[in-house]
């Protein structure tokens, strides 16, 4: 049977308040799919990074990692630096599956968000 674990990759950020509303955001999406395994991580500049969470993910059985990528955009992270991330981790754990999901980019839905946020500040 596949266990299937997921995190949520955001970038990092110096400041510690910024992780912590990351931290809880991811918490209260994990709150909304129970029963599934949904942990925060970190591109850089803040822990757990990717690399930690992956392992205990794989640690606690899990085969199959879904990583939700939290940038609002396909710049050099996304196109380059986390690929070669993924890359070092399947090389070190050979049996772990991983489906990278996209980054928000054209996501109707945060269009969509962003409509309603603008109307409702319209006069």
């Amino acid at each position: 049977m596949d266990t299937t674990g997921m995190i949520v990759l955001g970038h990092g950020s110096r400041r510690r308040e910024v992780g912590e509303a990351f931290t809880a955001m991811v918490g209260r999406v994990a709150r909304q799919l129970p029963g599934m395994t949904v942990l925060p991580a970190f591109f850089s500049l803040g822990e757990p990074t990717l690399a930690d969470q992956v392992r205990k993910l794989a640690s606690g059985g899990c085969s199959r990692i879904v990583i939700m990528q939290y940038f609002l955009y396909n710049g050099v992270h996304i196109e380059q630096d986390i690929p070669e991330m993924i890359a070092e981790l399947r090389r070190e754990m050979p049996g772990l599956q991983f489906v990278v999901q996209p980054t928000l980019q054209d996501d109707p839905a945060m269009e969509r968000l962003i409509a309603d946020r603008l109307r409702a500040a319209a006069p």
